[in-house]
């Protein structure tokens, strides 16, 4: 799905963002404190104030994100929370964040990363921390979803809200939010 600028300008007033008709990080952010507000049944009034939605995920993701960058888990809290509203009743799940170097280069081998040790946002350039997740989708009764279109749902709010999508070269799991430093550099 493919929103235009005055698509994105509706929903940002409704939600109480600035009508700029860019889907970045605070149209994101203020789009699911109304979800969480509301539930997600009625469209949004545009008077509603809206406020970045708090607590934790899943234990699996929280996991996960405790091994970024402690400045890039919010962002990934957040964008999993706006990825699960848009695809339910499947549910969406970090799978994998940082990698050590034997980790990465077993993904590496079994071709789930094309990048060795410290080449990979995993691995935050040979750090301790990653700047980088794997997605997986689960059906409502638990079974792991390979394929399906929550990849894209995933990858297109990703890009929306400033993380670059693995999508480009060809690993549709893969979500990263670079450093500032590393913001400008291409995959």
């Amino acid at each position: 799905m493919t929103l235009d600028a005055d698509e994105v300008r509706q929903f940002q007033r409704a939600v109480g963002a600035a009508p700029d008709g860019i889907f970045g990080p605070a149209t994101l952010n203020l789009g699911l404190a109304w979800i969480a507000a509301h539930g997600g049944t009625e469209a949004p009034e545009p008077s509603t104030p809206a406020h970045p939605p708090t607590g934790l995920l899943d234990p699996r993701s929280e996991g996960i994100l405790a091994t970024l960058h402690p400045q890039a888990q919010q962002p990934f809290r957040d964008l999993l929370r706006a990825i699960n509203a848009a695809v339910a009743p499947a549910v969406g799940k970090w799978i994998s964040g940082y990698r050590g170097e034997m980790e990465q280069n077993q993904a590496v081998a079994n071709g789930a990363s094309k990048a060795r040790w410290p080449h990979s946002a995993h691995n935050g350039g040979g750090g301790k921390v990653g700047f980088a997740c794997d997605i997986g989708f689960f059906s409502a009764d638990g079974k792991y979803i390979d394929e399906g279109p929550q990849y894209d749902v995933a990858g297109n709010l990703a890009r929306a809200a400033g993380f670059h999508w693995g999508a480009d070269f060809g690993d549709r799991p893969h979500i990263c939010l670079r450093p500032p430093s590393l913001r400008a550099m291409s995959e």
